[in-house]
């Protein structure tokens, strides 16, 4: 298998199908959404030098994609990258090639003066155990939630969830090690 940074505009109805995979795959949570990427929105990033997409071949076959987003910390302003999407197809899977294109990720992203890089992995597979192994630390929790016109359960659950006595917010122990305040 072969890697490289291809442009949006000539790789995107390759990889639009491979997402189309990625997204059964892995985005049940977001299913009562249309899947809709759109060209546009990405070529401005790329235009920006904040997006690049990078492929994995098996000849000429597209076998994997994963797009990067690049930008200064606003809290550091040390430039990061950070996954938009990592997919291989499941024939795809094998050996090392899953590694392999995390390395020339990383390799790719230090070209571009990253000093980070930050990954996603899904609850619906097992891609941790791969950044596990790379030495990638788990750095956050992430919660998502369908939001409905009119709810007013965001107000309400904090009223809930802040009640310390210092006034943090604190995860349930189920999701923490120690109490962490947001």
């Amino acid at each position: 298998m072969k890697f490289a940074v291809e442009s949006l505009a000539g790789c995107w109805d390759e990889c639009l199908e491979l997402a189309r995979q990625h997204w059964q795959e892995t985005e049940g949570y977001r299913h009562g959404q249309p899947f809709n990427p759109l060209l546009e929105r990405y070529l401005d990033y790329e235009r920006a030098g904040m997006f690049f997409m990078a492929c994995a071949r098996d000849g000429s076959e597209l076998a994997g994609y994963a797009g990067m987003y690049m930008a200064s910390s606003m809290h550091s302003q040390v430039t990061i990258a950070t996954e938009d999407t990592f997919f291989i197809a499941r024939h795809h899977r094998k050996g090392s090639n899953a590694l392999r294109f995390i390395k020339f990720l990383e390799a790719e992203c230090i070209r571009r003066g990253c000093m980070e890089i930050g990954f996603t992995a899904k609850l619906s597979n097992k891609a941790y155990r791969l950044l596990d192994y790379l030495d990638y630390t788990p750095t956050a929790v992430a919660y998502s939630k369908t939001l409905k016109q009119g709810a007013d359960s965001a107000i309400s659950s904090l009223a809930v969830n802040s009640e310390s006595s210092d006034g943090a917010i604190r995860l349930p122990s189920a999701h923490r090690n120690q109490d962490a305040a947001l």
